[in-house]
């Protein structure tokens, strides 16, 4: 089966919804083997010439089981819904908390669709995992045992054959578990890289057309396009494959419970009442076994899924904060024999660099691009922390202040401006929601963006 203890540690705190899930889950299974059972001594009086008047009340009965199965239904794909929509709420935010911890540094090698697939539709695949597979797991674990239990008083031995075909039918998933993961896990890669690519295409296409390069990359997303082709095809194919397999064990597991109920009606061991009821009761044991088989591949991409969003979860800020120290006594800004070249680089950015910007002062730095302008900006902002010497900030050193209090002093304007959908207006007020009218129009003369 496709369960992940850590997908299973992000539930902490909606258990009980879950086993309330199941057990209405649950509910509905005693509910549908009542109307079954109803419907099996329906049958049977029918059988046996019984008269209308006599089944009237019992056609109520399995009419109003018909209906509370169906209320039954509705209230636990509400709850499967409000569980799932808990746990991303909850995702989402540990998700937001860490990135904003590892900071833009740990995101400047890295590539923006594939964050964003994690982020986002990681995020959502793990939707029907959470509301929907994990419930009908255990419904279709327990839900043999609760027939076995009722049909045991029946007949044993069909009972018997019943649980032990519905127990194979659950576990023969885990034959090819690893290839599904291994199939899976590939595919989920091949759609990273492609979605990778394709944004850096859309993102970057006028560079490409400027130095002719469009039919280069147009070649490399083919061959990316092809390979997450290959590889969703070969996931479906196993998808298929364990359909197959999942739908010839149910198909088998009732022609045996069937063949032997016959064949002791037969011996006069056991009545046809009681297999007209087994042989209903056949479509209620292997029911959730079918739907868990239709949610398995949800169940197996919302783990291949989980990686992307646990590989994030796991990485390692660049800088730790640290509780505020003193306060600076002023803005004095000076870097001391200051070392530092970006991890996984071997070029030196800034070796021995030392200089002091007074109080008020105005410094500004000349150079080709790649000389280490920016590389200061994010030191001074620390993103990362030099390998030797120090940065400080009104005597200070960095790593002694919090981030907040670093970052409570600095104000960064880039040259990479963008502006969000919708007025200038709205753009303005994202800084300052309460401003006035004059204070937005004083902040858009400002800008030259007035008119």
């Amino acid at each position: 089966m496709y369960l992940d203890p850590r997908l299973w540690a992000l539930t902490r705190g909606v258990r009980r919804r879950i086993a309330a899930t199941v057990l209405v889950g649950l509910a509905a299974v005693a509910v549908g083997i009542a109307r079954l059972v109803l419907l099996g001594w329906l049958l049977a009086r029918v059988l046996a010439g019984e008269s209308l008047a006599v089944l009237v009340p019992v056609i109520g009965l399995t009419a109003a089981a018909v209906v509370l199965r169906s209320v039954l239904d509705y209230t636990r794909a509400m709850m499967a819904h409000h569980t799932a929509a808990r746990v991303q709420t909850r995702l989402r935010q540990n998700l937001y908390d860490h990135i904003v911890a590892l900071g833009p540094a740990h995101f400047s090698g890295a590539r923006t669709a594939e964050v964003m697939l994690s982020l986002v539709e990681g995020i959502q695949q793990l939707e029907t995992y959470f509301g929907q597979y994990l419930p009908q797991l255990f419904v279709a674990a327990l839900t043999p045992v609760l027939i076995f239990g009722f049909v045991a008083f029946l007949d044993l031995p069909v009972a018997l054959v019943m649980l032990a075909a519905a127990i194979l039918i659950l576990l023969a998933p885990a034959l090819w578990h690893a290839w599904d993961s291994r199939a899976s896990l590939s595919r989920s890669r091949a759609y990273a890289a492609f979605g990778a690519d394709f944004l850096d295409a859309v993102q970057g296409l006028a560079t490409l057309k400027a130095f002719g390069q469009s039919g280069e990359r147009a070649r490399r997303l083919e061959e990316r396009a092809r390979t997450l082709f290959k590889s969703t095809m070969w996931v479906l194919s196993t998808n298929t494959l364990a359909r197959g397999i999942t739908d010839t064990g149910i198909a088998v597991g009732a022609a045996a419970a069937l063949a032997l109920g016959a064949y002791r009606v037969g011996t006069g061991t056991m009545e046809l009442a009681a297999l007209v009821v087994i042989l209903m009761l056949g479509v209620e044991v292997f029911r959730p076994l079918r739907e868990l088989r239709v949610l398995l591949h949800q169940g197996m991409l919302g783990m291949a899924a989980a990686r992307g969003i646990f590989g994030l979860l796991d990485a390692e800020p660049l800088v730790r904060d640290r509780v505020a120290g003193p306060e600076p006594v002023d803005s004095g800004v000076a870097f001391d024999d200051v070392t530092f070249t970006y991890p996984g680089t071997a070029r030196v950015v800034h070796s021995g660099l030392t200089f002091a910007v007074p109080p008020g002062g105005r410094v500004g730095f000349v150079g080709a691009s790649g000389s280490g302008k920016s590389t200061i900006a994010r030191l001074l902002l620390r993103f990362h922390d030099p390998e030797r010497g120090r940065v400080t900030i009104g005597g200070r050193d960095l790593r002694e202040l919090s981030l907040e209090q670093i970052r409570g002093r600095i104000a960064v304007v880039s040259q990479d401006t963008w502006l969000f959908h919708g007025t200038v207006e709205d753009n303005i007020r994202m800084g300052r929601p309460d401003a006035t009218i004059e204070e937005l129009r004083a902040a858009a003369r400002a800008a030259n963006a007035e008119e």
